[in-house]
């Protein structure tokens, strides 16, 4: 993976106490259904994660294509550990790959099978109009997260 970096969760994530409006606290009861966006693991039963929406953009990113949705992140704090492999809770969905300019400005999509990430991660950003990526879960539309060459 050394020819690009992931960045779960570019934008800043609010506070989760008290639970921001409309999030939901949900206790997870099946095994690889609840991928949280902060750690890029799938939570296990049992665990406690955080339903809410959330915008990948940064406040100052002036884009037509804002994407707030929903993600779920572990209630307790976690962090991503990088790692040479991709992380199994995008290799085994399906997935959407937008790409972007640096002023933000979408320049293409892509639905792909999560097994298929590497490979169409470094095609896309091959192209030097491309600034960064966003995956995204692609049934659901959940954010999952950011890619970026590495430097």
């Amino acid at each position: 993976m050394s020819c690009f970096t992931l960045s779960p969760l570019p934008a800043r994530l609010p506070s989760l106490q008290p639970l921001p409006r409309g999030a939901k606290a949900v206790v997870v009861d099946e095994a690889h259904s609840y991928p949280c966006r902060r750690c890029l693991r799938d939570a296990e039963p049992g665990e406690q994660v955080v339903l809410l929406s959330y915008d990948p953009f940064d406040d100052d990113a002036a884009t037509a294509y804002r994407q707030p949705g929903p993600i779920f992140v572990h209630a307790d704090p976690c962090t991503y550990e990088p790692s040479d492999e991709l992380p199994d809770q995008l290799t085994r969905r399906l997935l959407s790959v937008r790409s972007f300019a640096s002023d933000h400005a979408m320049s293409g999509g892509v639905v792909i099978q999560g097994v298929e990430l590497h490979e169409t991660v470094g095609r896309l950003l091959d192209d030097e109009s491309v600034a960064y990526l966003h995956v995204h879960n692609a049934g659901p539309g959940c954010f999952a997260t950011r890619i970026d060459r590495a430097t």
